[in-house]
């Protein structure tokens, strides 16, 4: 007997979920010059903590604030010292200048 759990559509991630409320938060976060710098250093490869402190002169606290910040709202991803931008981050790197 084949299983039809595997037909079934997959549930929306609450990281992809689109909705108007989504793209307020959007511009809200791309207010930010700080947080525009981030988006467009870290880019598609993705920078280390201490790289983008370097790069944009943070303070850990500073870094902390904001990369905390990308990832509630699921725009970014943190792994120790890594940072990346994942599919959101990466939506929001085409819209910055």
């Amino acid at each position: 007997m084949k299983d039809d759990i595997e037909s079934l559509p997959p549930e929306p991630d609450a990281c992809e979920t689109r909705t108007p409320h989504e793209h307020q938060l959007m511009f809200k976060t791309l207010e930010n010059p700080l947080r525009r710098k981030m988006i467009k250093y870290i880019g598609a490869f993705g920078r280390t903590k201490k790289e983008i402190m370097k790069e944009l002169g943070l303070s850990e606290s500073q870094l902390k604030f904001q990369l905390d910040y990308l990832v509630e709202m699921c725009y970014a991803e943190v792994e120790g010292e890594d940072c990346r931008l994942n599919e959101r981050g990466l939506d929001l790197l085409l819209n910055v200048k």
